[in-house]
């Protein structure tokens, strides 16, 4: 495959390091936003993207629509009262499309957030007993520091302050315990999804269950307990985050605003991925009362997982998080020659998994890495993965421009449907990352096997232990709505938390109470739902 990029990528780097820098630099005096992969931005949690997802909606009757997902404020623990956990209404949450491939947005979804209080005499926070102690629904008193938020769609129609399509949404509390939000789901949760105008559009704002899964004993030296599908412990079981999810009909996202019905016509990639910023300026009163005015400024940028984290070099790691993706050459060299796969190589050498016990040779492919740019910030062209129906996720200019790609003329693929792989491409299922991403696609599993080459772009290491890489994480052990906002009910506070080590339960609760039992199996995972008695 031909590189784009390459030849320019250094003299440009040069360039776009110093901006970046000069940007990142100007807000951090006064703060910094929460990714925790990059080390001046742990401390500002309320700002961390973590997860982005975008793929077409497989609930029934809704495969015209588009689903985006953002995820912020990691890590919750679900008894960590008493003020339990809010988006901040400092920030600007914004989800962002390209339909042309330059690297820059030309559909913004914004969010912003306003709390308001109804009581501030009482000790706790956001709930109390103003009458029962209990919330039983978006209106109730207890419910005592009520958010709202308001949507704004910004495109070349509206200009750049946006058209106003919704405000005065409430959103739903965090998930507090059993006796202050019982019935959750049904009293809170459902309720909380919005409809947006007339044309099908839906919105939903509120706490949800982390469902990204992945075992975080990989930086530990690469210290997973299992190499294979099971047998490793999900980090994030059990714990919440904050989710944004939006879902709109296929031709409002589209270059040319039509509903493409070939997987290879180029109108119908859409690029997606999701920011947060402040404003430039912090201020402390007397009192204790702060806030952030002036120019917003990006603190936090995030659209295929992981990239920051296991691609991008400490140095520009910050930078990363303020840069819009047309400015991505800055990133190309580690793109092109990633460091992570050597370290899988040397600690597993070292070291080998959690008990020692994998012994083996992992040859990598050699710099430069166009199947790793291909897959991640240019997009992969029509025809290029043989044996699979053709189609493309190609998006760009000829420059890199790291975000999802979605291929919107692909058709849904449903857990539990025929040809559902959790690995996606690398499973033959093309409904899967990197054509966007679902909740359910295990992207640990799959980017680990194209930094390792193990995919059909390199077919020479596409062998194992490359091609046959995993965590021991396959599946999110609270499982997935198969309506949206998709993720799952918030785990309850006040509620004793799964011990995790080892990771043994293979089955959980779905969405009517019944029990969805994951049957391992290689490349792909199959889900049985059994309904409710």
């Amino acid at each position: 495959m031909k590189n784009l990029f390459y030849e320019k990528s250094l003299k440009m780097t040069r360039i776009f390091f110093v901006a970046a820098l000069c940007l990142s630099i100007s807000g951090l005096n006064t703060f910094a936003s929460s990714h925790a992969e990059a080390p001046l931005t742990s401390m500002d949690r309320y700002a961390d993207n973590t997860d982005v997802y975008a793929f077409r909606s497989s609930e029934a009757g809704r495969a015209g629509f588009v689903t985006l997902i953002a995820n912020f404020i990691p890590l919750q623990d679900p008894s960590g009262g008493p003020q339990f956990f809010r988006f901040d209404d400092t920030v600007q949450y914004e989800i962002k499309i390209d339909n042309t491939g330059d690297g820059l947005q030309d559909i913004t979804y914004q969010f912003m957030f306003q709390t308001n209080i109804l009581n501030r005499n009482t000790v706790l926070g956001m709930n109390t007993i103003n009458i029962d102690g209990q919330i039983t629904s978006l209106a109730d008193l207890d419910y005592n520091m009520p958010q709202t938020y308001s949507v704004r769609r910004i495109d070349g129609s509206t200009g750049p302050n946006g058209q106003l399509i919704a405000s005065g949404l409430r959103m739903p509390p965090s998930n507090i315990g059993p006796r202050t939000t019982p019935n959750y789901e049904t009293n809170l949760g459902q309720p909380a999804i919005y409809p947006l105008g007339t044309d099908g559009s839906r919105v939903f704002c509120g706490q949800r269950d982390e469902g990204f899964f992945l075992d975080l004993g990989v930086f530990d030296a690469i210290g997973y307990r299992s190499l294979a599908p099971t047998g490793g412990v999900d980090t994030l079981r059990s714990f919440n985050v904050n989710t944004i999810a939006i879902e709109v009909p296929i031709q409002s996202l589209t270059r040319n605003g039509a509903v493409p019905t070939s997987t290879t016509d180029p109108n119908a990639v859409i690029g997606v991925f999701s920011t947060a910023s402040r404003g430039s300026l912090r201020t402390i009163a007397a009192n204790g009362t702060r806030s952030q005015t002036g120019t917003f400024v990006q603190v936090s940028r995030l659209g295929s997982p992981l990239i920051n984290e296991v691609v991008i070099p400490l140095g520009l790691k910050d930078a990363f998080n303020s840069l819009s993706p047309v400015n991505d050459a800055v990133a190309a060299p580690a793109v092109l020659d990633p460091e992570f796969p050597k370290i899988i190589r040397q600690a597993l050498g070292a070291f080998g998994t959690f008990d020692g016990s994998f012994a083996g040779t992992i040859n990598l492919p050699p710099a430069p890495r166009n199947d790793i740019a291909a897959i991640f910030v240019t997009g992969i062209p029509a025809g290029a993965v043989p044996g699979l129906p053709n189609y493309t996720t190609f998006l760009s200019d000829g420059q890199p421009h790291e975000y999802l790609r979605l291929n919107v003329a692909i058709a849904p693929v449903a857990a539990g449907a025929t040809g559902f792989s959790r690995l996606g491409l690398l499973g033959g299922d093309i409904g899967g990352f990197p054509n966007g991403r679902r909740v359910q696609d295990d992207v640990v599993d799959i980017e680990v096997r194209a930094l390792l080459g193990g995919t059909p772009f390199t077919p020479t290491f596409n062998v194992s232990p490359n091609n046959a890489f995993n965590d021991g994480v396959s599946a999110n052990f609270e499982g997935f709505l198969t309506r949206f906002p998709y993720l799952q009910t918030p785990n309850a506070g006040n509620t004793p938390r799964p011990a995790n080590f080892p990771a043994t339960q293979t089955s959980a609760p779905n969405e009517d109470g019944g029990e969805m039992s994951y049957i391992n199996g290689f490349p792909g995972l199959s889900y049985l739902v059994k309904p409710k008695k």
